[in-house]
């Protein structure tokens, strides 16, 4: 069993009974093949709600130094060391080769890291809004039974944005351009996710509401 279903079924449980896990279109993850997840990281909780609540094991990248120090060393992350965050990323990549999954991030110049893995891949990109991850401020987790939702959007390659790119995993300005084609497709779906479930900076404005998995985000 790899390192990133061993924190899915260890992890995943805990979640669910710390917080009321709201999981919208998981339907849409693929379950076979290379797949990127790609997320923007605004919550304490955003790399383990990524690493272990989708319908999949996906092995997240995570920095021991931000906000996703607690927890680092769980099985499923893939820790980007300071002294040669280039490792990271090759084990990210090698992961995807072997059709596994892997969790990466868009904002503040995070999903470079996404358009290195998707030019060196043929993964799938799979952009993905975690809601309620923090408490008031980012670096706090949540409060015990808050709503967290997940909003899972479609699929879609490089080849499927308006403004392709050469292709090229050696080439920087490639990388750059690749992330920001990503980063522009996340963050529309975080935008729209964040207005279909009724929620704004973490704030549920039915905070009663339920929805385990109705597929209709």
């Amino acid at each position: 069993m790899s390192g990133g279903a061993t924190a899915r079924n260890l992890v995943a449980p805990v979640l669910r009974w710390g917080y009321r896990l709201r999981i919208h279109g998981g339907h849409r993850c693929p379950r076979r093949g290379p797949l990127l997840v790609v997320a923007p990281h605004l919550g304490f909780l955003d790399p383990t709600v990524i690493a272990t609540c989708l319908p999949r094991p996906i092995d997240v990248l995570v920095d021991p130094g931000g906000l996703s120090a607690l927890g680092a060393r769980i099985p499923g992350r893939i820790v980007i060391e300071e002294s040669d965050p280039g490792a990271a990323l090759r084990h990210a990549r090698d992961r995807l080769s072997e059709g596994a999954a892997v969790g990466a991030w868009s904002g503040d110049g995070l999903e470079r890291a996404a358009g290195y893995l998707a030019l060196n891949s043929d993964a799938a990109i799979l952009p993905v809004a975690v809601l309620g991850g923090s408490g008031r401020h980012p670096g706090d987790p949540p409060s015990l039974r808050a709503p967290i939702d997940v909003v899972v959007g479609e699929p879609f390659a490089l080849v499927d944005l308006p403004q392709a790119v050469s292709q090229d995993p050696l080439v920087r300005a490639d990388v750059l351009r690749a992330a920001e084609l990503i980063r522009q497709r996340v963050t529309d779906h975080f935008a729209d996710a964040a207005v279909r479930t009724g929620r704004f900076d973490g704030v549920a404005l039915d905070p009663d509401g339920t929805a385990p998995d109705n597929g209709a985000l």
